[in-house]
């Protein structure tokens, strides 16, 4: 008898954490890069770095791209679950393509930013200075990378754990021969810290342990 009460007091404990754990208020995690990032004109020759992080540029045609490119040491941004930029766009800059450079073990060469599978975003600009978020599932990899490496498109879950760089260039929208110009401020990853959900899976573990103890040696 002792023991069935004994296992009703360890469900409810479990019931217990499991609403401990939802009114836990998520702390979120946040990885910006820093100001001192390695930084390489990316695309249009004609492009004119202002500021470190800022540059202007005049495309000959439509489909020249010109911006920059943000190259770092490895960062594992798997948990991370949106990409905030801070943009500061001229009137007529319409749109954009963030570019993040993943390392591919079967593709990439670790010195070579180039060889890096990329997943990219487009992204609708407002003038002035906004604050973009972009969920780190609307990234994909485009079809000509799967063409140009030889490689199948398993569809497998997006993976952003070994990401060497970014690339932030002008889109297909944008007008001709007219000055475009573009100012970044933080480039950060965010996303909600998983240690409470750990906690609680260890501690409905140990509750389950002492469960199936009880049982056994009731047996």
């Amino acid at each position: 008898m002792k023991r069935r009460y004994l296992r009703t007091f360890l469900l409810l404990l479990g019931i217990a954490g499991i609403v401990v754990y939802f009114f836990i208020p998520k702390e979120i995690e946040v990885e910006c890069l820093e100001k001192n990032s390695d930084v390489n004109p990316y695309g249009n020759p004609l492009l004119i770095e202002t500021e470190p992080l800022a540059f202007k540029c005049n495309l000959p045609n439509e489909n020249e791209n010109c911006g920059i490119r943000l190259s770092f040491d490895s960062k594992n941004w798997n948990l991370m679950d949106s990409l905030v930029l801070e943009f500061e766009s001229s009137q007529n800059f319409k749109e954009l393509v963030v570019q993040i450079l993943t390392f591919d073990p079967d593709h990439s060469n670790e010195n070579d930013l180039s060889t890096m599978k990329p997943f990219i975003k487009e992204l609708e600009l407002s003038p002035d200075k906004k604050r973009y978020s972009i969920f780190m599932d609307h990234f994909y990899v485009p079809d000509y990378w799967f063409i140009q490496q030889n490689a199948k498109n398993s569809h497998n879950p997006k993976r952003f754990y070994a990401i060497t760089g970014i690339d932030i260039f002008s889109a297909w929208k944008n007008p001709a021969n007219t000055e475009l110009e573009l100012k970044i401020g933080n480039v950060c990853a965010m996303g909600v810290s998983n240690t409470p959900f750990v906690i609680l899976i260890i501690y409905i573990g140990i509750l389950i342990a002492i469960a199936i103890s009880v049982r056994t040696g009731n047996s």
